[in-house]
C-alpha cells in the first residue's frame, strides 16, 4: 500500500490542508507535543495527530470523558487534547490514543493524563512529570500503544503484551469504536480476515527495550474534526489495499 497510490488519503495531504493559514492553538499543540518512545522492535508507529485546546471545562470531542481545568492539583488555564492515529495496533485496524496536557497562566505544564486501554491515567509519578522543557517524554505500549511514564508499568503485565503481539495479533480484525459507529461501515467478516491475516503477518517478539524514539509529534498536527473527518476515509483506502494484496496473491 505505497504512500503515493492514487486515492489514497495522504497522511501529507491532511496536514498540508489543514495547515495553510496560521493557527494560535497549533501553535500550542506544537510546542506541547510529547515524545513518544517505542519498542526498539514495534511495527507501527504514529502517524498524525488531531489537536483540540480547551480554554474552560467541556466535553472531549474525542474520548469518553470532560475536561475540567481545574481537577486535582494544581489548576490550569488551558488544556491541550492529543487524539494521535495509527493506521494499525497489532490487534486490530486503527489506533486511536489520547495524551493531555495542563498548562498554566504562565506556560508551566501542571498535569498530564494519557489513554490506557479505554481509560485513562495521571502521568506523574512520586508527584512528578516525565518532562524535558515542556515536553512529556511517554513509553508506548508495545503493539497496543497504550501510554506509561515508566517502564514498570509495562514489566508487570510484560507476559500479556507478549501474547497480545505474537498469538492474538490480529483477533480484533477492523476495530469500530462507538466514536465511528455508522461512519466507519467497511466492517464485515471479510474486512475482519483481511486485517487478521495483515496484522499476523507482523506479530513480533517485543524487546521490551523502549529505544525507538518518535520526537516529530509537534509536525504532525491537525485540528481533530480534519482528522475526525478524513479516518474512514483512511480506514476504507486501507481495506481496499489489503483486497487488492489478496486478489494478487501478495
Amino acid at each position: 500500500m505505497s504512500e503515493s497510490e492514487p486515492g489514497e488519503p495522504t497522511v501529507d495531504s491532511l496536514i498540508e490542508g489543514s495547515n495553510r493559514y496560521p493557527d494560535s492553538d497549533r501553535e500550542l499543540a506544537a510546542h506541547y507535543a510529547p515524545v513518544i518512545k517505542f519498542d526498539s522492535r514495534e511495527p507501527f508507529l504514529p502517524l498524525v495527530a488531531g489537536y483540540t485546546v480547551f480554554r474552560e471545562d467541556a466535553d472531549s470531542p474525542s474520548f469518553p470523558r470532560r475536561i475540567r481545568l481545574d481537577g486535582s492539583g494544581r489548576p490550569a488555564s488551558l488544556a491541550i487534547e492529543y487524539a494521535i492515529w495509527w493506521d494499525w495496533d497489532i490487534v486490530h485496524l486503527y489506533e486511536l490514543e489520547h495524551v493531555w496536557v495542563y498548562a498554566d497562566r504562565g506556560g508551566q505544564v501542571v498535569r498530564a493524563e494519557a489513554s490506557w486501554h479505554g481509560s485513562l491515567n495521571d502521568m506523574s509519578v512520586n508527584g512528578s512529570l516525565p518532562l524535558t522543557g515542556d515536553r512529556l517524554t511517554l513509553l508506548s505500549e508495545p503493539g497496543k500503544h497504550a501510554f506509561a511514564p515508566v517502564r514498570d508499568w509495562f514489566d508487570a503485565r510484560a507476559s500479556e503484551i507478549r501474547s497480545l503481539c505474537t498469538e492474538h495479533a490480529g483477533r480484533g480484525g477492523v476495530l469500530v469504536t462507538p466514536l465511528f459507529d455508522g461512519i466507519i461501515k467497511s466492517k464485515s467478516r471479510r474486512t475482519d480476515e483481511l486485517a487478521r491475516k495483515y496484522l499476523r503477518e507482523h506479530a513480533f517478539e517485543p524487546s521490551m527495550d523502549f529505544g525507538l524514539v518518535y520526537p516529530s509529534l509537534s509536525e504532525k498536527l491537525v485540528p481533530w474534526p480534519k482528522l475526525f473527518e478524513w479516518i474512514p476515509r483512511r480506514v476504507d483506502w486501507l481495506l481496499a489495499g489489503l483486497e487488492r494484496a489478496q486478489e494478487s496473491g501478495y
